[in-house]
Formats: C-alpha cells, structure tokens, sequence
C-alpha cells in the first residue's frame, strides 16, 4: 500500500509546519511496516499573491524555517520542495502535481488541522477493509458554525452553539481522543461532507472521479465541487461511499485560546507584516466559484466520456 499526503503551506502558516511534521513524526512509530508513506510539502513563496518587496518579513526567513522542519520527517519518504515565481500557485497545483502511478491512496492535509497520532494508522487499516471503487475516509470533527457539518461531527461536540464553535480548545480535543473510550469504527455517510483538512481519498476517486482540472490553477474549493460530483452520480448508481471515522476527532490548532478574538489568531503576527497583492487567493476562490457551474459541467461530461455515468 502506497499513501500520499500532500502539504501546501503559505508563509504564515510556517509555525503549523512544527505542529504538523511533530504529528507526523509520531506517527511513523505506529505505521505497519508494509505501508509505503511518500509526503510532498511546498513552501509557495510565489510573488503573485505577496508584495516581497514591501513585506517586512524578507523569504530567507520562511525559507529557513521550513528546511530546519524537514529532518522531522526523515523517516518517511518526502520531497520539500519551495515554489518561489511570477505564477500564482497554490493548492490545486499541488494536488494535480502530485499524481503518480504507484499510489494508491491520498491524503491532503490543512496546515493548521490537528490529528493524533493514531488518525493516520486508523485511516490505513479502514481502507484495507473498504471495497467500494471510490470512496473516502473522513475523521471526527469537533463543531461547525452550521448544521450542515453535522454529518461529521463527534456527538460529544454536538451541543456546542454554533456561534462557539471557535471557543474549542484543540487540547481538550486531544485530550478526549486518548482517555474517551469510543470504539473505533466506520460509518458511511448519508450525505458526502468533508474539507480537504485530513481526508484519505482512494486512488480512483482522487485521480478518475474528482480529478482537478487541468486548467486550474491557485485555489479553488476543489472540496465543494468534489462533495457536487459525489452528491450527483451516487443516486445514478456508481459505486462511492464516504465513510465516517468514528471515534477519531481532528480540529482547526486556530480555535480556543490560539484564536482570540481574531479568526487568523496563531498567523495573525505574520499576517500583520505581510503585504499582500491584490491578486490574493480570496478572489481567486471567488473566481472559482463564480464558475462552479462551468466545472460541474466538464466534469460530468469527462465522467461520461469515461463511461463512469
């Protein structure tokens, strides 16, 4: 078994990377031993997206600090790779780069989402049982701001108003992962919800049934457009499944006391002395989802090209 986890990282999530690649390092003392884990993380210092030149912070210093991280994960197989050009880049970039032939499964990781060390081994042994041709494994959530995440969300978090969701502390998350004795189990969703923020996509899924696009680049909601797919070939018959991890709870580290009062919380100090060009990922999602329906479309008519539907 062969398992991708890529990660993309902006230069003022660099302080996740440590929080992360710890995880990660963790990790690797209960992986099985036949299991093959490649990583692939991109520092992007594209100019495209921040004004260097006016930007307090000069790249030397992001740069330095990803390539201090990286012996943190000299056990696995990783490519640290830095994108530093004119181009925008981002996410959906990586994800289409990051396409080989000998991999079985993805995973593509947020850099500010906690998971234990057991998620990634749990996820392994999930998929070893799981036969349907696309599918994916998603883990615990703590609470949302909507109901719509409901679908994931642990049950002990439930109760939490909506408009707290951010006031979460990740230790008392962690804390809960290691003393609740919940079994650990899958539960196949009634409707596809997930984020991108540690999910586990079988090969199939990834590179036949959601594959980004060739024409985009930067950021987009790969998420949302995936989650459409999935929502309408299922009841067409084709053979997709999420599953829900239960008992295994990932968080956003940004919430409880490394949030404040301000949504950008642990990256704010960066954010504040960072200058940002107008051309930033904001509008670019925007200009994703103003053509949504124009994605939705090709990517149905490859799925019948495909003869998938």
């Amino acid at each position: 078994m062969n398992i991708k986890i890529i990660y993309h990282i902006m230069p003022w999530e660099i302080d996740y990377a440590l929080l992360t690649y710890t995880q990660l390092k963790k990790t690797k003392y209960h992986l099985p031993n036949n299991v093959n884990i490649y990583i692939e993380t991109v520092l992007n210092l594209s100019n495209h997206t921040i004004d260097w030149d006016n930007t307090r912070f000069p790249k030397q210093y992001f740069i330095d600090k990803y390539t201090q991280l990286a012996p943190l994960l000299k056990d696995y197989d990783h490519i640290s790779r830095i994108h530093d050009s004119e181009e925008l880049y981002g996410h959906l970039d990586l994800q289409r780069e990051c396409v080989a032939p000998e991999i079985d499964y993805y995973l593509s990781l947020c850099p500010d989402i906690y998971f234990s060390e057991y998620t990634l081994p749990y996820m392994i042994e999930s998929a070893k049982q799981t036969t349907n041709k696309y599918f994916v494994i998603t883990p615990h959530i703590s609470k949302v701001g909507d109901a719509d995440w409901d679908e994931i969300t642990n049950a002990e978090y439930l109760d939490i108003p909506y408009k707290d969701y951010l006031t979460v502390d990740i230790f008392d998350i962690r804390n809960d992962n290691k003393n609740i004795e919940d079994e650990i189990s899958l539960y196949p969703t009634k409707k596809s919800k997930w984020a991108g923020w540690c999910d586990l996509y079988n090969k199939a899924f990834f590179e036949e049934l959601c594959p980004v696009q060739d024409d985009w680049i930067g950021y987009g909601p790969w998420d949302w457009y995936s989650l459409m797919i999935t929502n309408y070939i299922k009841p067409l018959g084709v053979d997709f499944q999420q599953y829900l991890l239960q008992g295994e709870t990932i968080w956003m580290y940004p919430s409880g006391p490394l949030v404040g009062d301000n949504i950008d919380g642990f990256s704010k100090y960066y954010k504040d002395h960072i200058i940002f060009k107008d051309s930033d990922k904001h509008s670019q999602r925007e200009i994703f989802e103003s053509r949504m329906q124009e994605y939705l479309n090709k990517g149905l008519q490859n799925l019948k090209n495909k003869n998938i539907i």
